[in-house]
């Protein structure tokens, strides 16, 4: 049995873990809905009408995205987000004056319920592989807010655990869209 204060050391060094890949998950975010937001819809051509490209990008997007966030809140695999709050729950004075015992259940059942959404609308997604836009929007919508749960609760309990805050601002070095800046062009092919 580890100590309050190995359990301590080990939550924190796991949130920060997890936080560095929810990081990287709200910044692929950003990105993605920039590209949707700011050159897709702009453009007529590729607003339009069907791409291949643009719905195999969309359905990779979202296999990806969702299969990283089921991984993060999988209780089985190390670290993720339930595995971190259980090892807590058998150390609840460490919560003492920060966190209600109800907040703590709200919490753990937030996260399972977002396991749950994210499940039941990936099934349909990946039986019929539909992979357009509306077809993925409930995908997207339950990511989004599962992804928003999960970074709270990771900047909620590393502030528990060490009266410190997980910076999780998305910063881009750069404009991330700025291969779309200059005119480039596939060779056109011979027919």
């Amino acid at each position: 049995m580890l100590t309050e204060k190995q359990v301590r050391e080990r939550a924190k060094t796991e949130l920060r873990q997890i936080g560095t890949q929810l990081l990287g998950m709200a910044t692929d975010r950003d990105i993605y809905w920039k590209l949707e937001r700011e050159i897709i819809l702009n453009n007529p051509q590729l607003h339009g009408g069907r791409s291949a490209f643009l719905d195999m990008l969309r359905g990779c997007y979202a296999d990806a995205m969702t299969a990283r966030a089921l991984r993060l809140l999988d209780a089985d695999v190390a670290p993720s987000i339930p595995r971190v709050l259980t090892a807590l729950a058998q150390h609840a004075q460490i919560m003492h004056d920060k966190i209600t015992e109800r907040e703590f259940a709200d919490d753990r059942a937030a996260l399972q319920q977002a396991v749950i959404n994210l499940q039941r609308v990936m099934v349909p997604h990946v039986g019929h592989h539909e992979r357009t836009l509306p077809a993925l929007a409930s995908l997207q919508r339950e990511f989004d807010a599962a992804l928003d749960r999960m970074i709270e609760t990771v900047k909620t309990y590393y502030w528990v655990v060490s009266d410190s805050y997980l910076e999780m601002d998305v910063k881009h070095c750069g404009n991330p869209l700025s291969v779309f800046e200059s005119a480039w062009a596939m060779p056109v092919l011979a027919t």
